[in-house]
């Protein structure tokens, strides 16, 4: 019996070390957001990484307002949702969340507001926004569609 609980404890533990995000907040970028929405007006292309750089190797676009049990369901693991745009553990904007991963794990999470101008997926680092009559369609660098 008291290997059975030892083992249900250890369990226990083990289940809640999931890839969360400690220390991973969503944060407002006024300055993404302008040069998403000026790229869209504009037409022409850009590669993500340029507009958004960092150490990130996939990005997962959702559309808000989106609960936090879906954010979960979208990236297959657990996820922390706080910060910019959220309330209760739900992400409450009505814009893109751009949710940025390096082998698994969250590096950044970022809101756009109320902009929602990406198509939603999960992208690689190379991916290309396309702007073209007020839309942004994401591609490989080569110019075909990218996402899942």
């Amino acid at each position: 019996m008291r290997l059975i609980v030892t083992l249900l404890a250890l369990l226990a533990l083990v289940a809640g070390c999931g890839t969360s995000t400690p220390g991973v907040t969503v944060e407002f970028d006024e300055g993404l957001e302008k040069t998403i929405g000026d790229l869209a007006r504009s037409g022409g292309s850009r590669p993500l990484k340029e507009l958004a750089p960092g150490d990130w190797t996939s990005v997962q676009v959702l559309t808000g307002p989106a609960s936090g049990a879906r954010i979960e369901r979208e990236l297959g693991r657990p996820v922390t949702v706080e910060g910019d745009g959220t309330h209760s553990g739900d992400y409450v904007q009505d814009g893109n969340l751009l949710v940025f991963d390096r082998d698994g794990a969250t590096t950044r999470m970022v809101s756009l507001g109320t902009l929602a101008a990406l198509g939603e997926g999960k992208y690689r680092a190379d991916v290309v926004l396309r702007a073209q009559g007020g839309a942004i369609t994401m591609t490989d660098p080569d110019g075909r569609p990218a996402g899942r």
